[in-house]
C-alpha cells in the first residue's frame, strides 16, 4: 500500500488543502494549531472510516455546510491507484483515475467497507476503526500508555486485538451451524426418498419417446425429398412463367404500337381536313380582299365626317358612354355566356377525369412508401457518418494508447534499478550511521600507518647495512657459498617488500574510510539517491498501469473491428438507394403526367357550385342592356338637329354596313393566311411518324412470333398442376408435423422432468454425503475451535515477539538488545545478562519499545506496510527526540512512514517534509 496524496476541503481548521506524500518517512510539520493532526485525522476518517469522539458536525469547518476529504492510494491488492472521497452531507464516493470511472458502492457496511478492507490488506471482518487506533494511528499522547496499564487492563486492551475472544465465540456461533447441517442431513434424505419414487415412469417414456422419433424423422426425410422436388419444379415453371411474361409483354407491345399508328394514321386524316378548312380561309381572304379595303376607306371617310361633327362633343360624347356601357355590358353578358358554356365543358371535364383520382391516390401510396424506405436509407447513411466519426476517435485513442504504452515500457529498466538504488541508500545510511565510528578507526589507522612507514624506513636502512655486510664476508671468505648469500639477502629483501605492500593495502583502507567519513557528501548521495528512488517508484507506479493500457488498447480494437462490421452492413443497405431513387424518379414521372387529377376535381366542383350565380347574373347583365339601350335612343333623337352631317354619316355608314360582311369575313380568316406553312409541315411531320410505327410494328410481330415459337403452354401447365399435387402433399406432412413435434416436445419435457429428478436424485446423492461430511467436520471445527484459541493466540504472541525484537534492534541500532512481549502483554527487554520491565525503560527506550510492538502487530495482524506517529517525540528531550528520530528513519520494513512533529526533529531525516501553517 502506498498513499500518494490527501485533499482536504472545509475539513476541520483546514479550508482548501492539498498534500502529497511518498514513500519512506513523510513529516508532517507546523506550528500549534496549524490542522497536523487533522491530516491524520482526515485520513482515518477516510479510508479506515475512525472518528474517535468527534461528532459529524465537529469535522466540519467553522462557517461551511459540509467537510471532504479524497485520498488517493495505491491499491495493496493489484497495485492499481484509486481515490476514495467522503462527505459530511453525500458520504463515500471510490474512482478508478486508470479507467476514468466511479465505483458503483454505496452502502458503507455491505460495500464500500469490505472494498476498503480488501485494498488495503486486511482480513475480512476486520474493524477498520479499532484497528487504527490501537495500531496503525495511535493517538497522541498515548502511544506507551497501554504498556504502563496492570496485567488485567493491558489483556482487555490487547485480547481485542489479537480477537481472543473471537474463538470462543465461534465455537459458540457454530452450534446453530451444526444444527443446520443436521437438519439439511434429515431434508436430503427426504427427498431422496421422493426421487425413487418419482422415477418409476422414466422407461416407458423413453421406449415411448424412440418410436415417435422414428415416426417423424421418417416424415422429415419425406419433406426433404418433396422440397427438393418442388425446388426443381419451382426453377422450371418461373423459367416458363417467365417466357409467358415475355410473350405477354411483346404482344401487349404490338398492340401498343399498332395503337399508335392507328392514332397517327387519325391524326393525318385531322390534319388533312384542317388544312383543307384553312385553304378554304385563305379563298375567302382572297374573294373578300375588295370588300376589305372598301371598308377600311370608308372607314377613313367617317372619321373626317366625324371630326366636322365636333360641335356635337357633349351630346355625341354621352351617346358613345352610352354606347361603350352597352359595348361593356354585352362583354359582360358575351363573359358570363361564356362562363356558362366553361361550366358545361367542366362538367364534361370532371366525368372524365373523376376516374383518374383512384389512380392517383394508388401511385402516391407508392410514392410515400418509397420515401419512408428512402428516409429509411437516410438515417443509415447518418448512421454511417456517426460510425465513421467514432471510428476515427477510436483510431486517435488507440494511437494515443500505442503510443503511452511504448513510453510506459521504456520506463522497465528504471522500475528495475529500485532494488540497486535501494540497497544503495541502504548502504549511505549505514554509512551516516557509522560515521562517528568510523572517523575514530581512521585516526587510529593513520597513527598505526604512519608509525609503520617509519618503522619501514628504519627497517629499511637496517636491511641496506645487512647487506653491505654480507657483501663483504662473500668477498673476505671466497669459499663461502654465493647461493646461500644469494638466498640470505632475498629472504631479507622479501620481508622488506611484504612490509612495503602492507602498508601501502593499509593506506588505501585509510583512503577509503576518509572518503567514508565526510558527512556532507554522504548526505548529498543519500539525498540524491533518495530522489532518485522518488521518481523511480514514481515511474512504477506508472509502469502498473500497462497491462490495464493493454486491455483498453485491446477493447478499443475490438470495438473498432465491431464498427466495421456495422459499417459494412449498413453500405451494403445503402446500395438500395439508386434503385429506390429511379423507382421514386419513375413515380413522380408518373404523377405528373396524371396533372393532379384530385385538385382538377376539386377546382371543377367548385366552379360547378357558381352555376345557379352566373344563371342570376346574366339576367341581370340582360335587364341593364335593355336600359342602356332606351337611353341611346333618346341621344339619338336629340342629335337629329344635325341632320346633313348625319345623312352623310349614314350614307357612309350604309356603305360601311354595305362592305361589312366581306370586312368581317376577311378579318375573320386573316389568320388562315399565316396558318397554312405550318399546317403543311405539320401533316409532313405526322406521315414520317406514321411511316416509322409501321416499320416498328412489323419489327415488334416478328419477336412476337419468335417467342410464341419457343414458348410451350402445355409444358407449363403439366408443371404447375405437378406442382400444385406436391404442394398439396408437402402441405400435409407439415401440417401433421407439428403435433407430431408437439408431442415429441411433450415426451421430452417429460423425459428432461425425470431426467433432471433423476440429476437431482444423484446431486442428492453426492450433497447428502457432503452434507455428512460437513456435519462432521462442524462437530470437528467446533471442538478445534473450542481448543485452539489459546493454541493460535500463543503462536501469535511468538510471531509478534520475534517481530518486535527484530524491530526493536533495528530502531536502537544496537545489536546486543533482545525484546520479548509475554503473554500477559508485558514487555521485557534483555541486554547482556538483565532484564529490564518496561516500566523500568528509560524515555526513549519506552518510545522504541512501545513503537516496535505496534508495528509488529501491524505487520502480523495486518498487511499493511504503512504507519502512523502523532507526536512520538512529546515530552523528550533534544537528544531522545534525535535518537527516535534516527530509529524511525531506520525501519527498513515498511513502506511508508507518516510522523506528525511541532518542531524539526525529523527533518534532517527525510527529503518529504510538509510544513502546514495555519488557514486564515
Amino acid at each position: 500500500m502506498h498513499i500518494h496524496s490527501v485533499t482536504l476541503q472545509n475539513f476541520k481548521a483546514h479550508g482548501d488543502c492539498h498534500i502529497d506524500f511518498y514513500p519512506g518517512v513523510n513529516a508532517i510539520s507546523g506550528e500549534n494549531g496549524a490542522g497536523k493532526t487533522s491530516v491524520l485525522e482526515a485520513i482515518a476518517w477516510t479510508l479506515f472510516n475512525h472518528r474517535g469522539a468527534y461528532r459529524k458536525e465537529d469535522l466540519i469547518r467553522n462557517g461551511s455546510n459540509s467537510a471532504q476529504v479524497r485520498v488517493a492510494f495505491v491499491s495493496n491488492r493489484d497495485g492499481r491507484t484509486y481515490a476514495v472521497e467522503r462527505c459530511t452531507a453525500k458520504g463515500y464516493t471510490i474512482y478508478d483515475p486508470q479507467l476514468n470511472q466511479r465505483l458503483d458502492y454505496h452502502n458503507i457496511e455491505e460495500e464500500i467497507l469490505p472494498w476498503l478492507r480488501q485494498h488495503l490488506g486486511v482480513a475480512p471482518g476486520t474493524d477498520l476503526a479499532r484497528l487504527f487506533a490501537n495500531t496503525i494511528g495511535v493517538p497522541q499522547g498515548t502511544f506507551t500508555a497501554d504498556f504502563l496499564k496492570t496485567a488485567e487492563e493491558r489483556k482487555k486492551v490487547f485480547d481485542s486485538i489479537l480477537k481472543v475472544e473471537e474463538y470462543k465465540q465461534v465455537n459458540r456461533d457454530m452450534l446453530s451451524l451444526e444444527k443446520h447441517a443436521k437438519a439439511q442431513t434429515e431434508t436430503l434424505t427426504a427427498d431422496l426418498e421422493r426421487f425413487e419414487e418419482e422415477l418409476q415412469g422414466l422407461e416407458p417414456a423413453q421406449e415411448r419417446f424412440a418410436t415417435v422419433q422414428a415416426e417423424l424423422a421418417a416424415n422429415e426425410a419425406t419433406l426433404t425429398q418433396l422440397t427438393a422436388e418442388l425446388e426443381t419444379l419451382t426453377k422450371q415453371r418461373e423459367q416458363l412463367m417467365t417466357q409467358a411474361k415475355q410473350l405477354e409483354a411483346a404482344e401487349t407491345e404490338l398492340k401498343t404500337l399498332a395503337a399508335r399508328r392507328e392514332g397517327k394514321t387519325q391524326a393525318i386524316a385531322l390534319l388533312q381536313q384542317s388544312l383543307k378548312t384553312t385553304q378554304e380561309k385563305v379563298h375567302l381572304c382572297n374573294d373578300h380582299r375588295a370588300a376589305y379595303d372598301a371598308y377600311e376607306t370608308t372607314q377613313a371617310s367617317v372619321t373626317v365626317v366625324q371630326k366636322a361633327l365636333r360641335q356635337r362633343k357633349s351630346l355625341q360624347k354621352k351617346r358613345d358612354q352610352k354606347q361603350q356601357a352597352i359595348a361593356s355590358q354585352q362583354q359582360t353578358s358575351a363573359k358570363l355566356m361564356a362562363q356558362l358554356e366553361q361550366l358545361e365543358r367542366d362538367a364534361a371535364e370532371l366525368e372524365r377525369v373523376q376516374p383518374q383520382v383512384a389512380q392517383q391516390e394508388g401511385l402516391e401510396q407508392e410514392q410515400k412508401t418509397l420515401n419512408a424506405q428512402l428516409q429509411q436509407l437516410q438515417t443509415a447513411k447518418a448512421t454511417v457518418t456517426s460510425l465513421t466519426k467514432q471510428r476515427t476517435k477510436l483510431q486517435t485513442q488507440h494511437q494515443e494508447l500505442e503510443r503511452q504504452i511504448v513510453t510506459i515500457q521504456g520506463l522497465a529498466e528504471i522500475v528495475a534499478t529500485i532494488p540497486q538504488l535501494e540497497q544503495q541508500r541502504d548502504r549511505l545510511q549505514s554509512q551516516l550511521s557509522r560515521i562517528e565510528a568510523a572517523q575514530q578507526f581512521e585516526a587510529e589507522l593513520r597513527q598505526l600507518v604512519e608509525a609503520g612507514e617509519s618503522e619501514r624506513d628504519r627497517h629499511q636502512g637496517q636491511v641496506q647495512a645487512a647487506y653491505a655486510i654480507l657483501q663483504q664476508i662473500q668477498d673476505s671468505v671466497p669459499l663461502l657459498s654465493a647461493d646461500s648469500i644469494a638466498m640470505a639477502m632475498e629472504a631479507v629483501q622479501a620481508g622488506v617488500d611484504l612490509n612495503s605492500e602492507l602498508l601501502m593495502e593499509l593506506r588505501q583502507i585509510l583512503t577509503d574510510l576518509t572518503a567514508q567519513t565526510e558527512g556532507d557528501r554522504l548526505t548529498r548521495e543519500l539525498k540524491a539517491t533518495r530522489q532518485q528512488i522518488s521518481t523511480a517508484h514514481q515511474h512504477k507506479a506508472t509502469y502498473s498501469t500497462l497491462a490495464d493500457k493493454q486491455t483498453e488498447r485491446d477493447r478499443i480494437q475490438a470495438e473498432t473491428t465491431d464498427l466495421d462490421t456495422q459499417l459494412a452492413d449498413l453500405k451494403s443497405q445503402l446500395e438500395q438507394d439508386a434503385p429506390l431513387q429511379q423507382q421514386r424518379s419513375k413515380l413522380d414521372l408518373a404523377i405528373a403526367e396524371l396533372d393532379n387529377p384530385r385538385g382538377r376535381v376539386r377546382r371543377l366542383q367548385s366552379q360547378l357550385a357558381q352555376r345557379d350565380t352566373l344563371n342570376q347574373q346574366v339576367e341581370t347583365a340582360r335587364a341593364i342592356e335593355q336600359t342602356l339601350s332606351d337611353e341611346l335612343a333618346t341621344l339619338d333623337t336629340q342629335l337629329q338637329s344635325f341632320a346633313e352631317q348625319e345623312q352623310e354619316l349614314e350614307t357612309l355608314q350604309e356603305k360601311l354596313a354595305q362592305h361589312q360582311t366581306g370586312h368581317r369575313v376577311y378579318m375573320q380568316n386573316q389568320s388562315a393566311l399565316t396558318d397554312l406553312p405550318e399546317q403543311e409541315a405539320q401533316l409532313q411531320e405526322a406521315i414520317a411518324t406514321a411511316e416509322t410505327l409501321a416499320i416498328q410494328e412489323q419489327t415488334q410481330q416478328a419477336e412476337r412470333d419468335r417467342l410464341a415459337a419457343d414458348f410451350d403452354p402445355h409444358r407449363l401447365q403439366t408443371i404447375v398442376t405437378r406442382y400444385d399435387e406436391l404442394q398439396g402433399q408437402s402441405a400435409r406432412l407439415q401440417g401433421a408435423l407439428p403435433a407430431q413435434r408437439s408431442l415429441i416436445a411433450e415426451l421430452e419435457g417429460t423425459l428432461k422432468r425425470l431426467e433432471e429428478i433423476a440429476r437431482k436424485r444423484k446431486e442428492t446423492q453426492e450433497t447428502l454425503k457432503q452434507r455428512r461430511k460437513s456435519l462432521s467436520f462442524v462437530r470437528f471445527a467446533r471442538k478445534a475451535y473450542k481448543e485452539a484459541g489459546p493454541r493460535i493466540t500463543a503462536s501469535y504472541l511468538n510471531r509478534i515477539s520475534y517481530e518486535a525484537d527484530r524491530l526493536f534492534r533495528e530502531l536502537l541500532n544496537r545489536p546486543n538488545v533482545a525484546l520479548e512481549w509475554t503473554a500477559d502483554y508485558e514487555i521485557l527487554v534483555k541486554e547482556t545478562q538483565h532484564t529490564h520491565r518496561f516500566i523500568n525503560l528509560s524515555g526513549g527506550e519506552q518510545m522504541c519499545a512501545a513503537l516496535a510492538v505496534r508495528l509488529a502487530l501491524l505487520r502480523v495482524l495486518a498487511d499493511i506496510d504503512v504507519a502512523f506517529f502523532d507526536e512520538p517525540t512529546t515530552n523528550m528531550d533534544r537528544q531522545r527526540r534525535d535518537s527516535l528520530a534516527e530509529a524511525i528513519a531506520n525501519i527498513r520494513t515498511f513502506r511508508q512512514l507518516f510522523v506528525i512533529s511541532h518542531d524539526d526533529t525529523f527533518e534532517h531525516i527525510t527529503e518529504n517534509v510538509i510544513l502546514l501553517t495555519r488557514d486564515a
